[in-house]
């Protein structure tokens, strides 16, 4: 398993319990572009026990001042960034270009969004995805043990290592500029 591999495993741990965080982390990890991104300006932050966790307030912040800082991306692959944020259900940041995305990209954020709005099984259902994709994605998902075969997020159904919206997000020792 490589390092981005393994990183989007411990992020996907993390969010396990939360539908639209789950569906924001798989969004990034399976187009592949931003956590490295992420990664290397400091917006995965890791708690020095294995745990890792994205600082989505900092990222939306990047997402509104694209091309002035050091994260650097397409048209379509900040839409994708922005999207991750939305589904997030903690940012609102404008959609306007979803258009700018091909074929793979739109099926992967159609199918974000259904799992943000319906859980993983519900989105797999829909079929958005070649059957070869899911194959090669490592599963991190975390059903709820005290209603089985649901996914709800509640605090009872959240793994130990899910965070909800309610703690505050890492902050960052400087500021992320962002560039196109």
């Amino acid at each position: 398993m490589n390092h981005i591999t393994a990183l989007a495993a411990h992020l996907g741990e993390r969010a396990a319990g939360s539908w639209q965080e789950e569906a924001a982390v798989w969004l990034l990890a399976s187009h592949g572009h931003w956590l490295p991104q992420l990664e290397r300006t400091h917006l995965i932050h890791n708690d020095g026990e294995g745990q890792s966790r994205i600082a989505w307030r900092l990222v939306a912040s990047a997402c509104l001042s694209a091309g002035d800082g050091p994260l650097i991306g397409t048209l379509p692959e900040w839409q994708v960034l922005r999207l991750a944020c939305v589904l997030t259900g903690r940012h609102t940041l404008s959609l306007a270009h979803l258009s700018s995305l091909d074929e793979p990209n739109r099926r992967l954020a159609l199918h974000a969004m259904a799992w943000a709005s319906g859980g993983h099984a519900w989105a797999a259902s829909l079929t958005l995805l070649p059957p070869e994709h899911d194959a090669q994605a490592p599963s991190t998902r975390v059903w709820c043990e005290a209603y089985p075969g649901l996914h709800i997020a509640t605090a009872e159904c959240r793994n130990a290592h899910y965070v909800g919206p309610a703690e505050p997000e890492p902050q960052a020792g400087h500021p992320h500029r962002v560039t196109d």
